[in-house]
């Protein structure tokens, strides 16, 4: 029950900020500030965004001095450990479904206290998650599909967290055991001696009308819902880049080619601005949820941090909502980001982020790929020279708040002179937004929703 307040919180806690409202802020501040002392956790971050919304609550009610008590853990709550002070993490090796069980193997020994666990329910699914902290993993996400269960999905949870989620449709009672290196988890009955297929970047090249009958054969839905979102616009121009191309027209121009797209393979489709008007980051995902969308594409283009890197700069990159972890991400994103967060503090900003290891994280990664391989190979085909530069995860503030797997695709470099002249070229858009398309049916194909 304690998890679930804490989680109840940190929604809580997001909508606050999405909705401006201070109140509900320090309302449900104080709640996570409770929660973690209850469940061991540390509460820092929290204390710190609570002093930066509300200082003069600190200092009249003297919470100062109780929030400091709060950083240690209650006695009855077990902490999390892998070992000695001070000990490198152990990094896990290989992993496979093998009889029955599925196996981590790790590079030094894993305490059995360090592995959490719980059970979700939904939508006659069952989700049994394993949380093993001060671990590493060599991969953002690992999947293995076979008999007896739907999948199992190995994740980097956070960056000191490793979340194993087994994925049934119907409950069994798994066993869990840590034996030095070796940590196993026993599957349903049914999994005995079925070999495993693990997937690290599940996206096959189909045609457009393979996934398109495969994804409403299999999952039976319908219609889908995306909303794009078209970057800038309005007083906010965007980059601007050779020849005084501007982000804002670019974009705008392939999102309206994509909605085409899109709507012939019978998605049901709504941009966030169909024409050069500026719309606050916040809005656009609001826009999204009030859509009750299923995927939300924000489309924008690239631009070199500086004029002499204009030539070697290009290529094409996805990236999905986290806290950065690498500085071309944090640049990225401080360019994506500038025309509408200035405002907000850093403990905001860094507490709002540290809420966001999710499975909406999860869902929006495993999109991330699909999209990006699928618009290199449509490109591909004719023109020569496109560049992957990967999927990326960064604090991109207009992929906040969206209820339903949210992306941002850089589609080339307006700086490039050679991806420039492209993007406004239309059989390039199209090639394009058959990518991007392509992508989103291949996760469908793969996933379902």
């Amino acid at each position: 029950m304690v998890w679930k307040g804490y989680h109840e919180y940190q929604s809580l806690y997001m909508k606050a900020l999405l909705d401006q409202n201070r109140t509900l802020q320090i309302k449900a501040l104080q709640g996570l500030i409770k929660a973690s002392k209850i469940l061991g956790l540390d509460p820092t971050r929290y204390k710190n965004a609570l002093r930066a919304v509300a200082p003069e609550l600190v200092a009249k009610n003297g919470t100062k001095k109780s929030l400091k008590s709060t950083q240690k853990p209650a006695a009855s709550v077990q902490k999390y450990s892998t070992g000695k002070t001070g000990s490198k993490r152990p990094r896990l090796m290989k992993s496979k479904v093998i009889n029955g069980r599925f196996e981590m193997e790790f590079d030094r020994k894993v305490a059995r206290k360090s592995i959490k666990h719980f059970i979700l329910e939904r939508k006659g699914r069952v989700l049994y998650v394993f949380d093993l902290k001060n671990l590493k993993v060599p991969f953002s996400i690992k999947r293995f599909r076979g008999r007896g269960f739907k999948e199992i999905r190995v994740a980097r949870f956070d960056p000191k967290t490793v979340r194993v989620v087994i994925e049934t449709r119907a409950p069994y009672k798994p066993k869990l055991s840590a034996d030095g290196r070796r940590v196993t988890i026993t599957l349903p009955p049914s999994a005995k001696n079925e070999k495993s297929r693990s997937k690290e970047s599940p996206a096959a090249n189909l045609s457009s009308k393979s996934f398109s009958k495969a994804a409403g054969a299999a999952y039976g839905k319908k219609s889908y819902t995306v909303v794009i979102d078209p970057g800038h616009g309005g007083k906010d121009a965007g980059a601007v880049g050779y020849k005084r191309k501007r982000e804002k027209d670019a974009v705008l121009a392939v999102a309206k080619r994509l909605k085409k797209v899109l709507e012939g393979r019978g998605f049901r489709v709504y941009l966030t601005r169909d024409r050069d008007i500026f719309i606050p980051l916040k809005n656009r995902t609001r826009f999204a949820n009030r859509k009750k969308a299923d995927f939300f594409i924000s489309i924008h283009a690239n631009a070199a941090p500086k004029r002499s890197s204009r030539f070697k700069s290009k290529g094409i990159e996805t990236y999905f909502l986290s806290p950065a972890r690498s500085e071309r991400a944090k640049r990225v994103a401080a360019i994506e980001n500038r025309a509408d967060v200035n405002d907000l503090d850093r403990y905001t900003k860094n507490t709002y982020l540290s809420l966001l290891n999710n499975k909406k994280m999860v869902e929006s990664n495993k999109l991330a790929i699909d999209l990006q391989k699928q618009i290199l190979s449509s490109l591909r085909k004719k023109y020569r020279g496109v560049v992957d530069n990967g999927v990326r995860e960064g604090p991109f503030w207009v992929l906040v708040g969206a209820q339903m797997p949210a992306v941002l695709i850089e589609i080339g470099y307006i700086t490039h002179p050679t991806e420039a002249k492209r993007l406004f070229n239309p059989n390039y858009q199209k090639l394009l937004a058959e990518g991007i398309a392509n992508g989103i049916e291949s996760y469908i194909y793969h996933n379902g929703i």
